[in-house]
């Protein structure tokens, strides 16, 4: 294929738009390490029940994705909430592969329920078919929405995280859980708002991949190693990073695909994640760059 300047912006800005989206899915995966110490491959199950909720209630002919989602990222704050009130009350005090252990099995479980339910049936919601198109450069709208709801959310977490109190405590608990309960914060209450607050953004993200992507309750595993991947790329405990990195794989992914194929780009991605954990464990931004 000629590599047009519309078609490499098309390209670009394509893969700018889905990487906003990668980025989205692993915020919450992001936040809940670094507040809590927590690796949550769990998140990605709550990402895929959202969007069967969200699937129902759509093709009940009630309401629209959107209003959906506005339903269910309190509904998922609330039980997020409870979730480390009981399920995830010791998991921080687990070891790294004893938490892996014990995430990956809740994964398992909310996975194969999902598909208990709802069987293991490819699913999508049909597009408007509208899109918009400058200088030869067409983007479907949803996309276009997803990825800019994707982008207004990161900017909020990040303002929220780092200007707000509540934002800058649960930096600190994380930071030094010992020093924030000598200074007379409550570590376990900030914990649960950052469960809380994980479960929120994966409503969010399940209701924007929703109008963007068709999905199967074995996607969960599929997006449990994209959300693992893009925090790997961005650093563990960055939030803000965690979304930087979701583009940059979403842009990368895109043009690899354009130059040479689907499968060539995915094992470049890999390439890649591989080398920055040999010369950058940390991600590529460092913790104190963003946070």
């Amino acid at each position: 294929m000629e590599l047009s300047p519309s078609v490499l912006g098309q390209m670009l800005l394509s893969g700018a738009l889905m990487g906003s989206i990668y980025g989205a899915v692993a915020m919450g995966f992001s936040l809940i390490f670094g507040a809590a110490k927590i690796i949550n491959f769990a998140h990605a199950g709550v990402v895929v029940w959202v969007m069967y909720g969200v699937l129902v209630a759509v093709r009940s002919g009630v309401v629209h994705p959107y209003v959906a989602g506005l339903a269910a990222i309190p509904l998922c704050y609330l039980i997020g909430h409870g979730v480390q009130r009981t399920l995830m009350a010791r998991v921080s005090t687990m070891s790294d592969d004893m938490q892996i252990i014990y995430t990956f099995g809740l994964l398992l479980v909310l996975t194969y329920t999902a598909q208990f339910f709802f069987g293991p049936d490819v699913h999508y919601l049909p597009t408007s078919g509208r899109a918009i198109e400058f200088g030869g450069v067409v983007l479907q709208i949803e996309t276009v929405v997803a990825g800019a709801l994707a982008l207004g959310s990161a900017i909020a977490l990040h303002a929220f995280l780092s200007r707000t109190w509540l934002g800058k405590a649960i930096r600190a608990s994380a930071d030094n859980r010992r020093g924030a309960t000598l200074i007379g914060l409550d570590v376990v209450r900030l914990s649960r708002v950052a469960m809380a607050l994980s479960f929120a953004l994966a409503a969010l993200a399940g209701t924007i991949l929703i109008t963007v992507t068709t999905f199967y309750p074995l996607r969960a595993f599929e997006l449990a190693v994209l959300a693992f991947v893009v925090v790997v790329l961005g650093g563990l405990d960055n939030v803000f990073a965690s979304f930087v990195a979701g583009v940059l794989i979403g842009i990368f992914e895109a043009v690899g695909t354009l130059i040479f194929s689907p499968s060539i780009a995915q094992l470049a991605i890999y390439a890649l994640i591989f080398a920055v954990l040999l010369v950058r464990p940390q991600g590529l931004v460092s913790r104190q760059g963003t946070k």
